[in-house]
């Protein structure tokens, strides 16, 4: 602030205190016109201050008025127990006093420094900041004639009768300055229309007095802000009397500008409505500075990156959405291996356009909503989100994500006429809630990562021994899958379908892995690796063609040649866009009859994308075989589609079944299904048949079809033929 300034803020602030009739509002404002004008960053104001008998103690205050601080905020009103030494003595600025600041227990804002305004006779004016704002103008002097005139306009407020009288003539005096005022003026009539304006306001909105003067204050709206903000604002000065605010404006040169707005109205001893006044403050050099500032504080400047500052406020979020979902987090620590060879080697300029590259290809390996930081040096952090809620699915998602990141920065980078190779160290840490701390969480991924650089670097490590074991049994399971074709290691099992006499109608071919040294590996185990790898599709494809050729075999088998072989066919396998071709070319390689071959869909697999669906399964039909729903009512089908998807059964699952005959909802599930069924001209067939009372219920209800371990458990081919032909 330079000192040809000083009249225009005396008149703000004269302006401010003289505009108000009650206490709160009065000392509020004012103490928001002095933070806008002397830079510091919070205030507050006590108006009956006792005498302190000990310079060194503390003494029992009421915080009227607080602005900057959502801490001391709460604390209006309630008695407050200060340091002495913090609200008496001389008006003064005071520096590096964080000793005395630290006191103030009721904020958890740290301070460094103030300015003590005394305000009348037992009252004083608090503003704190973290630095002491430069300025050499003497503040205190400066302001005392506004201290002054705030006093009386205290004492005024609370005597109403002679307050209103001491307004106006306060406000007669202020008219001198009228045209001195360095923020915009604004006087409109009781209709809002414009009928004065000020020299500021044409300076900071380019229009004359001419130009405005009996229009509608909304010719300055950007047309940035809806309908619910001007409504919210016309609201507030319509019930306090006054309003103020942050608004996007536009000069006449269609420059959109931040300002902060003030409107009061005005109005006579008889309390009519005369006039509103707005005053604006063109805070644009403001905002930028903030903007750089909070730039600076809360980005690296190299990678533009989120800094550890902020990386600690995006990980405590994390944590409470954590707590709110019960979702996993995890944490990904990494640094580049190599990265202070190719700094000495190639310079500093090249490595940081390696840094800036590698906070590229981070960004694009990870969700809008993940947070990807730079902690300094060649130190990244990946916070990912909404993770499983499952302990083992959410660490497969850490370890999936951290592979990509790994494949991803190995690449080798083209930067200024080099060839750079090099590869991330990766340290990974689940969270969930508030289980761990903050430090606990950096502090165990920064030894995962440690753990990867011993393990030869280009690695991954979880911090929990546990789950590292977990990953890397899985990742041997997902390499042992990846051959298990090639080497014969896939085999089909059948489970019978049987009608309500217990003959068999068909069979549902069931893929089983029998691995030379793990032995016969559970589907639950490999299925779910196999849709998140992709293997699903050949796996997939191997199973078709397989039940096609079993198919083939039995049409020469008297006693099998009328079984009806079902197949599962995966969403992902479903959606490959030569699908239809691949189903018609097994059929017609293996000389299978397509009637007797079943798809059994899922109900998320058919939902996915009905139209394509419908148009998929339709080019199959004309094929001549049929389809299943699998699993049905475990999903979220809609009748609507439902009812438009060209399917021959229904297969009601097995969670369904189990409790048929003692769980009334189960039952009443059950019985919807075999109806709509029926209505929608469609077979049915119940899975998980286990016990003769199962069967019974299903087949007095109209289900006569079945499938479990009533009938037969799934078996090796030659088990299964040997089973019917007994």
């Amino acid at each position: 602030m330079e000192r040809d300034e000083v009249l225009p803020v005396l008149y703000d602030l004269a302006v401010t205190i003289g505009s108000e009739i009650s206490v709160k509002p009065l000392l509020t404002r004012t103490l928001q016109r002095l933070l806008y004008h002397t830079s510091f960053s919070a205030g507050f104001i006590c108006l009956d201050v006792p005498e302190c008998a000990d310079a060194d103690g503390e003494i029992e205050v009421r915080l009227d008025a607080v602005v900057g601080d959502f801490d001391l905020l709460g604390l209006i009103g309630r008695p407050v127990v200060l340091p002495c030494a913090l609200l008496s003595h001389l008006a003064g600025r005071e520096t590096d006093q964080a000793a005395l600041l630290s006191s103030l227990r009721c904020t958890l804002t740290q301070y460094k420094s103030f300015l003590r305004l005394p305000l009348g006779q037992g009252g004083v004016i608090v503003l704190l900041a973290a630095e002491i704002p430069e300025t050499t103008l003497p503040l205190t002097t400066m302001l005392q004639p506004v201290l002054e005139h705030l006093a009386k306009a205290i004492v005024l407020c609370r005597n109403n009768e002679a307050y209103t009288s001491g307004l106006l003539a306060q406000r007669y005096k202020l008219e001198e300055v009228f045209e001195s005022s360095y923020s915009g003026v604004m006087i409109t009539d009781a209709q809002a229309n414009i009928v004065e304006t000020n020299p500021a306001f044409t300076r900071i909105t380019g229009f004359s007095p001419e130009e405005v003067r009996g229009r509608d204050p909304r010719m300055l709206s950007s047309g940035l802000h809806d309908h619910g903000f001007y409504s919210e604002m016309w609201n507030g000065i319509l019930k306090d009397g006054h309003w103020e605010g942050e608004v996007l404006n536009r000069r006449k040169t269609g420059e959109v500008y931040p300002c902060w707005l003030t409107i009061n109205q005005v109005r006579d001893k008889a309390g009519e409505l005369l006039n509103y006044v707005g005053m604006i403050s063109d805070i644009s050099q403001r905002k930028e500075a903030e903007a750089q500032i909070h730039q600076l504080a809360f980005y690296d400047s190299l990678t533009g990156l989120p800094n550890r500052r902020l990386l600690v406020e995006r990980l405590l979020q994390s944590f409470s959405q954590g707590a709110r979902n019960g979702r996993h987090g995890a944490v990904l620590l990494l640094d580049l291996d190599g990265f202070k060879a190719i700094n000495d080697t190639k310079g500093l300029e090249t490595g940081d356009q390696l840094l800036v590259e590698t906070g590229k290809r981070l960004k694009d390996c990870v969700s809008d909503g993940d947070t990807v930081a730079r902690l300094g040096g060649d130190e990244f952090v990946v916070v990912l989100d909404a993770l499983s809620e499952r302990t083992e699915e959410a660490a497969a998602q850490a370890d999936k994500a951290a592979e990509l990141i790994r494949v991803e920065l190995s690449r080798p980078y083209q930067l200024d006429g080099h060839v750079i190779h090099t590869t991330p160290s990766i340290g990974v840490v689940l969270f969930r809630g508030h289980q761990q701390s903050l430090d606990d969480v950096l502090k165990h991924v920064d030894a995962a990562m440690y753990q990867a650089k011993k393990a030869g670097r280009n690695t991954i490590r979880f911090y929990d021994p546990e789950m590292q074991a977990a990953m890397e049994a899985r990742a041997d399971l997902e390499e042992d899958l990846r051959h298990a074709l090639e080497l014969n290691q896939l085999q089909l099992y059948f489970q019978v379908q049987v009608d309500s006499r217990s003959r068999p109608l068909g069979a549902e071919a069931l893929l089983r892995w029998q691995h030379p040294e793990r032995g016969l590996i559970s589907p639950a185990s490999f299925i779910p690796l196999a849709e998140e790898t992709g293997l699903i599709v050949p796996i997939g494809q191997w199973v078709l063609r397989s039940a096609c050729e079993q198919l083939k075999r039995w049409q020469h088998d008297a006693v099998l040649r009328d079984l009806t072989v079902a197949v599962n066919v995966s969403a992902r396998q479903f959606r490959q866009p030569d699908f239809v071709i691949q189903v018609q070319r097994d059929l017609i390689g293996s000389g299978a009859k397509p009637s007797m071959l079943k798809l059994e869909l899922t109900e998320s697999t058919v939902l996915e994308n009905v139209e394509d669906t419908i148009a998929r399964m339709g080019e199959l039909k004309l094929l001549g075989l049929s389809f299943s729903m699998d699993d049905f009512g475990t999903g979220y089908s809609s009748l609507q589609y439902l009812k438009r998807l060209p399917l021959d059964q229904i297969k009601i699952d097995q969670s369904f079944v189990r409790d048929i005959a003692s769980d009334p909802n189960d039952a009443a599930i059950v019985q919807t299904i075999i109806a709509m069924s029926e209505v929608l001209g469609l077979n049915v067939i119940a899975e998980g048949v286990e016990t003769e009372d199962q069967r019974e219920f299903l087949d007095r209800r109209g289900c006569h079809a079945f499938q479990g371990f009533l009938f037969g458990r799934p078996l090796p081919l030659r088990e299964f033929e040997a089973q019917l032909k007994v």
